[in-house]
């Protein structure tokens, strides 16, 4: 993945209507997703540990990690007041969402995810390849200094998130057909 391609700071910054373009988007997926748990009270776990999910997106975006960088604290929907969320997001977003929405918040450091089981179901993905779309726009901002206003590190960290979602296919695929011949 080419990070230069995403608004990096000392570059010419994205305009303001990227930032009202940005929240518009981002009501209109909370409207599309529909109402926080409506159709499934079910949640949903990450199926892998966190820093594994942080590694295979590093290495997809050809980042070296260091230790001393920080990594962001993730908050999981069921597991917080809708108020932190509200709080935390509000000044990037220019609004306060009604409901929880997976989001990385820069100026935090910090990570949030619904874990709304209905959600997942709707949107045919998992909770994991959710954090690895985020830990996508982690890396932008954290070691590529990019501007998460600039449309193109949305399409970057969607690529990141499919190119994790197939990996994880072919992982699954080449485990069942090791499982196949060891049992004949």
């Amino acid at each position: 993945m080419d990070a230069r391609r995403c608004g990096i700071q000392g570059q010419r910054p994205a305009p303001q209507t990227h930032v009202a373009s940005r929240a518009a988007i981002c009501a209109i997926l909370l409207a599309a997703a529909g109402a926080v748990g409506a159709d499934s009270p079910q949640r949903v776990t990450l199926r892998m540990d966190p820093r594994q999910i942080l590694e295979e997106v590093a290495r997809q975006m050809n980042v070296v990690l260091d230790r001393r960088e920080p990594l962001p604290v993730v908050y999981f929907e069921s597991q917080i007041p809708l108020g932190q969320f509200q709080d935390a997001v509000s000044a990037q977003w220019n609004f306060r969402p009604p409901k929880v929405a997976n989001v990385y918040v820069v100026a935090n450091n910090e990570i949030y995810l619904s874990d709304d089981g209905g959600y997942y179901n709707r949107m045919k993905r998992t909770l994991d390849e959710s954090l690895a779309h985020e830990f996508a726009h982690y890396l932008q901002v954290r070691y590529f200094r990019a501007d998460l206003a600039d449309e193109t590190c949305e399409t970057e960290a969607i690529a990141v998130q499919f190119a994790f979602r197939d990996q994880q296919s072919l992982k699954t695929a080449a485990a069942a057909a090791d499982t196949r011949a060891s049992a004949s």
